[in-house]
């Protein structure tokens, strides 16, 4: 039996589900919708049972974890309860969570995807790939504007979140903090303190690379971009065209050496391609790799169920 968790909308596991059917293989997913209404816990005769709507399984069933994004999900409270209650009601669903994936690892199931590390810190993930060789652009933390003179005014500069982009709303208005260009010569003589802010040399590009790496393999494809614009997400898709393209073996050890030391098994990996070389950008443990594989006409859906 292969358990699939992941959120109810990611397409990415719709099709690996559509391949699972047609092999024939026994899976169940969890999601917000396909949930746990029931779970019993013999731990005098080691019996760990969970039920998903009708049906009843035991831990020991599942021989193989797909882990896409989100997490186990329980049936919700119904009726009025105070939210400290709630806390506490989350709290515990939290533990009982946790000692399911516990049972998967002691049990020898197999697991695929970043079950364990789900976040990754940014700066952590710059310091690290520059250790293991990989090139970063020049990349600085501040957070008084006077410091901004200490860096060479004639390049170029970007600015973007440290953290994970977050959808912020203001009086009905949606704000997305894409990447921005930012021009140091206006600001660097002004004084005051700032939150601090990540400050990075913009590389002059000939196109960006977006690769999803699964276990030891390494699918990517390059993006160019017609509009001149700093954030590849915020450009309109017919101004993008997309190649696959195949790394550099060397480029390949070291993302998955990172990878390795990241403690992660899966993700996408931004890249830019200048002249002369590769900078790495940053990882996401949960990134969305369906333009990897469409464009790239990979078929990384297939490659997955294949393994599980």
């Amino acid at each position: 039996m292969i358990l699939l968790i992941s959120l109810d909308n990611d397409t990415m596991t719709d099709e690996i589900c559509t391949w699972l059917s047609y092999q024939n293989k026994e899976f169940v997913r969890l999601s917000e919708n396909q949930y746990i209404n029931k779970v019993f816990f013999d731990f005098k005769n080691n019996i760990f049972k969970i039920s998903i709507g009708e049906i009843e399984y035991n831990l020991e069933d599942f021989k193989s974890v797909f882990y896409r994004n989100g997490g186990v999900y329980y049936d919700t409270i119904t009726g009025e309860i105070d939210s400290n209650l709630v806390d506490f009601y989350n709290s515990e669903l939290k533990s009982i969570s946790g000692f399911i994936y516990y049972c998967f690892k002691v049990n020898g199931v197999r697991i695929f995807g970043n079950l364990f590390t789900k976040e990754v810190n940014k700066l952590e993930v710059l310091f690290l790939a520059k250790s293991l060789g990989l090139k970063i652009p020049d990349t600085y933390i501040l957070s008084r504007l006077n410091d901004l003179g200490l860096i060479n005014m004639s390049q170029a500069y970007i600015t973007k979140a440290v953290s994970e982009m977050k959808p912020i709303i203001v009086e009905n208005d949606l704000y997305l903090n894409y990447t921005h260009e930012v021009d140091l010569n206006n600001i660097h003589d002004k004084k005051g303190n700032i939150i601090p802010s990540l400050i990075q040399r913009k590389i002059d590009c000939l196109y960006e690379i977006r690769a999803f790496f699964f276990e030891k393999q390494i699918w990517a494809i390059a993006t160019f971009d017609f509009s001149d614009n700093v954030d590849i997400r915020n450009i309109r898709e017919r101004d993008k065209r997309y190649l696959p393209v195949t790394l550099p073996s060397e480029l390949k050890r070291k993302v998955l050496k990172l990878a390795k030391n990241l403690g992660i098994q899966c993700g996408t990996i931004d890249l830019l391609k200048s002249h002369d070389d590769y900078y790495f950008l940053e990882v996401n443990p949960l990134g969305q790799f369906h333009q990897v594989s469409y464009y790239g006409n990979y078929q990384i859906e297939k490659h997955i169920a294949d393994l599980l």
